[in-house]
């Protein structure tokens, strides 16, 4: 073999073929878990904040700033509505699923 001669770089030195293998698959394994992740993030920011529109700004707009009323006492009852926990729980499993869907990926290269 000559200097000029080209070869292979997919040829091992018993010139059998040896095909690469790809470690990084930029976690296209773990897109439908980042994809869940989002979607359940989104859904209980939205449902959060709409019962804080809900239970404390519109109140507000709808009783045309008056200086007496504080509807801001009543932002604790967000936290304790029906649709404020449901949203605080998706976000939190959001959290936890994105950050196990990107350990995994990390961890596992792919």
């Amino acid at each position: 073999m000559t200097l000029t001669d080209s070869k292979p770089s997919t040829l091992v030195p018993n010139g059998t073929e040896d095909y690469p293998f790809l470690i990084e698959l930029t976690a296209k394994r773990w897109k439908g878990f980042i994809l869940l992740a989002f979607l359940l993030g989104f859904v209980g920011m939205f449902l959060f904040f709409w019962q804080v529109w809900t239970i404390v700004y519109r109140p507000l707009m709808e009783g045309g700033f008056v200086l007496g009323s504080t509807p801001l006492s009543s932002f604790p009852e967000v936290f304790t509505s029906l649709a404020g926990v449901l949203g605080c729980l998706l976000f939190i499993a959001a959290v936890v699923i994105g950050f196990y869907a990107r350990v995994m990926a990390w961890w596992r290269h792919g």
